[in-house]
């Protein structure tokens, strides 16, 4: 092993060690961690020449070293070996997602306090993305004789509903008619191409009973309007307070901060990465100064060759990344598995 690769070993050993322990790591701690095959001489001229470069930092002149973020990101970049899921792991997993398989309308919110459940962490999700959604089903439940529920399915199996109040009762053979004429004009096209122009349109065809109608056009531009936004749900922000890493302030600060969700949301999905896999945002490249010490890691999952969402979880830059990643790419695997057969189902 030539010096260049024992210097890695050395550093992929100091962050795991750190990660297990939240102790900062010595030399001779760190030979018995590699079997004392490198003797504690060079361990600590390794760490003097890893020190100068920047990867690691001596929190008091007599402690060991801990790794700064560059440590990090070099870490989960080339250094980092995953832990393969183990089968107790799959199971709970699989026990939590199939959990959400009977509510399409949560999955977000379902799948954000899953999340924080199994990890301990904050956990953030975003529904499926609706750039270039179609309408795929238009319907109506009706709820009282002045009351029924517009229902809108999108090709990527998201659900909207919303509650419509006519002035008068509404026959079955109305609601079946306003539902067949929305279906007619929009079933099939992008939720982005559909304007309130477009469906202000539609007023000639519901001839004299145009305006009695006019709350169901009027709910109907609603739904298409939220279905273009994505949810986000958030979940087990309270979780944060309970890593020594964050001092109670700073605690309190991310987890306002994580109040933001449409700000959470561009940051684990943004427009130009949303092809991207799994991807570890370390809070220092972030350049706000309330997720300082955090680490956000965000998974994709997608139905089949449908647009999907997006999984991350918050918590501290000392996170056990080798065995977290593959715990959240199974999860978006699954959840992604879910959404397809919704899609399937709901054609």
């Amino acid at each position: 092993m030539d010096q260049k690769e024992r210097q890695r070993a050395v550093l992929a050993a100091i962050v795991e060690e750190y990660v297990r322990t939240n102790e900062p790591v010595g030399s001779k701690a760190l030979a018995e961690v590699l079997g004392n095959t490198v003797s504690s001489a060079t361990i600590r001229n390794d760490m003097a020449d890893l020190s100068a470069e920047g990867y690691l930092e001596q929190p008091h002149t007599s402690a060991g070293r801990v790794p700064t973020a560059k440590a990090y990101r070099l870490y989960i970049n080339e250094l980092m070996q995953r832990h393969p899921l183990s089968p107790e792991k799959r199971r709970e997993i699989e026990h939590l997602v199939e959990a959400m398989a009977d509510d399409p309308d949560k999955l977000t919110e379902n799948a954000a306090q899953a999340l924080a459940y199994f990890t301990g962490c904050a956990a953030v999700t975003t529904s499926p993305e609706r750039t270039g959604t179609c309408i795929r089903r238009i319907d109506w439940l009706r709820v009282s004789p002045q009351t029924a529920v517009l229902i809108l399915m999108t090709d990527a199996g998201v659900l909207q509903n919303r509650l419509c109040r006519f002035d008068a009762p509404v026959s079955d053979e109305w609601l079946n008619r306003i539902g067949s004429i929305l279906s007619g004009a929009f079933v099939g096209r992008p939720l982005n191409q559909v304007d309130l122009p477009q469906i202000q349109s539609l007023v000639g065809a519901l001839g004299d009973q145009a305006l009695f109608c006019m709350p169901a056009l009027t709910v109907f531009a609603d739904l298409v309007r939220d279905s273009c936004e994505a949810d986000v749900a958030l979940s087990g922000q309270m979780n944060l307070l309970q890593f020594p890493d964050f001092e109670k302030q700073h605690a309190r600060q991310l987890m306002h901060f994580l109040s933001h969700r449409r700000q959470i949301a561009r940051m684990i999905s943004p427009a130009e990465d949303r092809k991207a896999g799994t991807r570890v945002l370390l809070g220092n490249e972030s350049s706000l100064p309330e997720l300082n010490g955090s680490s956000l890691i965000v998974a994709r999952y997608s139905a089949g060759d449908k647009a999907g969402g997006s999984l991350g979880i918050i918590g501290p830059q000392r996170m056990d990344y080798a065995a977290a990643i593959p715990e959240l790419e199974y999860f978006a695997t699954l959840v992604g598995r879910i959404l397809a057969n919704w899609t399937q189902q709901g054609g």
